[in-house]
């Protein structure tokens, strides 16, 4: 069955796990006041999420704000830690899913090692605040493979080369095909070469076709649920890859029709009007007779 969820905050920003603040005010007594405010909403989402039924969360990147940046003060994580490990077994108790997916900025085959090593180093931050919460590594870390810089197979050789010598990677990285370079054939491909679980964009897919397996996709998983992504074109003039204010029922009826009866799935709903887009897509499955995956706590809220 298919569990679908939201990413990072409610439409209106009233909740969200990006509160951040600006560099030159970076301070110890800032970033726990930040953080803090960070994890207050954290918490109010999972309990809004909880009564929506739903299965799966995006935490936001800045969660931590300003973690992997040379301003940091890394001696500030000990505060952070115990705030984390203290919230540990709240989280899990929801029984929805947290994953994260940062920013664009993270480009693992650029040909410029300072931003592949930024990108390390930003992984790593999103890699500890996951461990440090105690998740399973069912709670992944999405990326796209990055560009092409005028030659595809090179700029995947960057990519293998970069996930081969930080093997750490592997325990959480999921890779996700793109509207533009890199189709889901492709990451397929990439995913079974490298050890890598693939997240399904169904939009992406759209605007950049292939004709891949969604079985071999699968087994990239090795046995546990995987991650999809689902929006739908928005009304009216747009730019390439924007997304929708909801979701067309079509479009989850069509993924749900490509998933099949392969066991659960969780569908992260990216569009621009999040828990709104979510209840109106919820109502109009019920009208038709779909029954959603619902994670444990729903009968609690």
């Amino acid at each position: 069955m298919i569990g679908v969820g939201i990413f990072c905050s409610t439409w209106d920003n009233r909740l969200n796990t990006n509160h951040t603040l600006r560099l030159s005010k970076l301070s110890k007594e800032t970033l726990l006041y930040t953080f803090e405010k960070n994890v207050k909403d954290f918490l109010a989402l999972l309990e809004l999420s909880c009564s929506m039924g739903l299965t799966i969360f995006r935490l936001g990147s800045n969660f931590i704000p300003f973690a992997s940046h040379e301003r940091f003060d890394n001696d500030w994580l000990l505060d952070v830690e115990s705030r984390l490990r203290l919230l540990s077994d709240k989280i899990k108790s929801y029984g929805i899913r947290i994953t994260m997916h940062p920013g664009q900025f993270v480009v693992l085959n650029s040909p410029r090692e300072d931003v592949v090593r930024r990108s390390l180093k930003e992984l790593s931050y999103h890699m500890w605040v996951l461990d440090t919460m105690g998740l399973s590594w069912e709670s992944i870390i999405v990326v796209h493979v990055g560009g092409v810089y005028g030659n595809k197979r090179e700029a995947l050789k960057r990519f293998e080369k970069t996930i081969g010598e930080n093997e750490w990677l592997t325990k959480r990285l999921a890779i996700e095909n793109d509207e533009k370079y890199y189709t889901a054939e492709d990451v397929v491909e990439l995913g079974e070469k490298l050890g890598l679980p693939v997240v399904f964009d169904y939009y992406h897919h759209l605007l950049n076709p292939s004709a891949f397996s969604i079985d071999r996709l699968v087994e990239t998983w090795r046995g546990t649920t995987p991650e999809f992504h689902l929006s739908s074109l928005p009304e009216g003039v747009h730019k390439l890859g924007e997304h929708g204010d909801f979701v067309k029922l079509e479009d989850f009826l069509d993924l749900a029709n490509l998933w099949g009866n392969r066991g659960p799935l969780d569908v992260v709903i990216e569009a621009k009007k999040k828990e709104v887009a979510v209840e109106k897509l919820i109502q109009e499955l019920e009208r038709v007779g779909y029954k959603l995956r619902r994670p444990k706590c729903f009968k609690k809220c």
